[in-house]
């Protein structure tokens, strides 16, 4: 894995390749030296050519607000599904929709994908151009076909958060063409059509290394870009185009649920963002803040490490389950799970759960012997509730921050899911099939449904929310549907707590009701840094 994260010095010495390219030739006598990378002489090979790939990963990668640390949880909060435990007032306003054109993570996300679209760029102006004539037109296919995918890729995050974006689909040539006026969103998504579309036409069916995306990946994007745009006829047939390229690439559903995020590299990923174990470079502590953070000292130390607790699954998404649907404990952690052996040397004395007797809360106290199997209890949690997927011990790491776990974006499952949803919005009950073949997963196990069993379009929704459930995705897919007021309600619609139904109206616990505006499209302002700094946008978006 480490080879797509040997980054550092190549994003360094990209990112002055990229700047010396916007210099006027007579500023320098010798623009470049000869004894050191500049774009004459740096493409040489695929060696070269991964270098440079390297740098779009570099952006999403690495930094507290991005996925090393906060990005998939609070992308999870802004929904029904997840909590984010109050702390950091970006994070709290963020989950509360209540963000503003300098708010933290709207300028950081922005620059990120900027960043990592100008490096596709970069690698796509410039593969073409490497020096080795053994590096052919087709072996260069893939880096080629992955840079197209990092174009769309980020292009698609921003159109569906910032609306009409400045498009950049090449290397400018002046400083001062990177200041671009707005372009309309569709025209932004016939972009990233067409990207995908090269990608999946570069791209292998199995991925060159593992964690960068294969073509079923780009495949599967593509076909969730044609459902945002409503061509549910192109999106059905960009998901069977994609079913039949995890079949060539022997990608499929894993048996064993919990062994997509224990297992790297395991065949239901096609796309996933890569970590080392035990790494200060390479490594990540988002699965940290995933555990729990409030179960006594003794135990947590004992049984995985430490937790930080700030990703904290809500009642609406465990009520979305079906009763006896294993998914649910192997998303959530609630009250009388097994939680973790205790392997300590003391009795752990009058360790708090709780229960309901008589239609109150009631407080239970009891003790845990070396060996025994400890119970999850609500106590350790603001809501009742902890997240379980994605998760895994952290004690034996250097640091707790050093964690290797990979986080999955684009996995066999989803692809389905995106079939179903196509046939579903056209009527067809085939999408049932589909449905069901990730209901059937053999460590799930879940009943048929058909088409007795309800609307075919909530049925498929129903399955993405409790099969994707905790992974960054809900948000997505709620923008998709055009259903985020609907989902909140009038404030009261969405249970926070386990508790909700003993808490009292004015308890911050009891719902999730978001104070920004949940109406508002595109969600986000444009950020303030980019309105300082380009004179080609004077117009904010509307509601900011």
């Amino acid at each position: 894995m480490k080879n797509i994260k040997n980054i550092i010095l190549v994003v360094i010495s990209l990112s002055t390749l990229i700047f010396i390219q916007g210099c006027d030739e007579n500023e320098f006598l010798d623009r470049y030296s000869k004894s050191s990378p500049n774009p004459d002489n740096f493409f040489v090979d695929a060696s070269s050519a991964r270098m440079a790939l390297n740098a779009c990963y570099s952006e999403w990668l690495n930094g507290s607000l991005r996925l090393n640390r906060d990005m998939t949880i609070i992308m999870d909060a802004m929904t029904d599904d997840s909590y984010w435990r109050p702390n950091r007032n970006t994070s709290i306003q963020l989950e509360q929709w209540d963000v503003y054109p300098s708010h933290d993570n709207v300028e950081e996300y922005w620059r990120m994908c900027y960043r990592s679209i100008n490096a596709a760029n970069f690698a796509l102006g410039n593969i073409p151009k490497s020096s080795d004539p053994g590096f052919t037109e087709e072996m260069q296919k893939p880096y080629m076909g992955e840079g197209y995918f990092f174009r769309a890729y980020n292009y698609l995050f921003l159109t569906t958060f910032y609306g009409d974006i400045p498009l950049f689909v090449g290397i400018e040539e002046d400083v001062s063409e990177y200041n671009k006026p707005r372009t309309e969103r569709s025209k932004v998504y016939e972009q990233i059509i067409e990207d995908f579309k090269l990608a999946a036409d570069n791209l292998p069916d199995q991925a060159l290394v593992p964690g960068t995306p294969c073509k079923a990946a780009a495949l599967g994007f593509l076909a969730k870009t044609y459902l945002i745009v409503g061509n549910n006829e192109e999106a059905e047939q960009a998901a069977r185009d994609a079913v039949a390229s995890i079949e060539a690439g022997g990608y499929g559903l894993m048996d064993d649920y919990m062994s997509i995020w224990s297992e790297e590299g395991n065949k239901e990923l096609l796309f996933f963002w890569s970590y080392v174990d035990n790494s200060e470079d390479y490594g990540q502590n988002m699965t940290v803040q995933r555990l729990s953070r409030d179960i006594p000292g003794v135990l947590k130390s004992n049984i995985y490490g430490d937790g930080w607790g700030y990703c904290l699954p809500q009642k609406d998404l465990y009520d979305a389950f079906e009763d006896g649907d294993p998914r649910r404990g192997y998303t959530i952690y609630s009250n009388g799970d097994d939680f973790g052996v205790y392997e300590g040397s003391v009795v752990v004395e009058d360790v708090e759960y709780i229960n309901v007797k008589d239609g109150k809360l009631d407080t239970v106290k009891v003790n845990i012997n070396p060996g025994d199997m400890v119970k999850y209890s609500a106590r350790w949690s603001p809501v009742g509730l902890n997240v379980r997927k994605m998760t895994k011990s952290v004690k034996d790491l250097g640091n707790v921050r050093w964690d290797g776990l990979d986080i999955p974006v684009m996995r066999v499952a989803e692809v389905y899911l995106l079939l179903a949803e196509a046939l579903a919005e056209q009527g067809n009950t085939e999408a049932l099939l589909w449905v069901n073949k990730v209901r059937s997963r053999s460590s799930v196990d879940m009943p048929e449904k058909t088409a007795d069993d309800g609307d075919l379009v909530d049925l498929v929704r129903h399955e993405r929310r409790v099969e994707l459930a905790m992974e960054g995705l809900r948000i997505y897919d709620l923008l998709r549907w055009g259903i985020v007021e609907e989902t909140f309600g009038d404030g009261t619609k969405v249970k926070r707590s386990v508790f909700s139904d003993y808490l009292s109206d004015d308890s911050s616990l009891k719902y999730d009701n978001p104070v920004g505006n949940l109406g508002l499209d595109p969600v986000w302002p444009i950020p303030q840094d980019e309105l300082d700094q380009n004179d080609q946008i004077n117009v904010q978006n509307a509601g900011f």
